[in-house]
């Protein structure tokens, strides 16, 4: 969506810019992780059934599908799901 005028896409570009480098990269982080907890409570929300590790692999899906082959998907799935298995004992 773009409804934000030039002008002040440009003005928030040049406030940001401003900023130290440390800043741009705490401002990012914190971005990355607001769009974590809309997804996994967007998740959470439609599939009120699912734990914690359904959870984790249906976000892994919707991020990485694209990125992977099939088969690709369901070996690191299941390494997924060995791993949380592994250190839940």
């Amino acid at each position: 969506m773009a409804d934000t005028p030039l002008k002040i896409q440009q003005k928030q570009l040049e406030i940001l810019l401003q900023k130290s480098p440390k800043e741009r990269f705490l401002i990012g982080a914190e971005l990355i992780d607001f769009g974590r907890m809309v997804m996994e409570n967007n998740i959470r929300n439609t599939n009120p059934e699912l734990n914690d590790l359904d959870i984790k692999v249906k976000m892994f899906t919707c991020c990485y599908a694209k990125c992977f082959t099939a088969e690709e998907l369901k070996r690191i799935i299941h390494s997924m799901k060995n791993y949380f298995y592994d250190i839940s004992l």
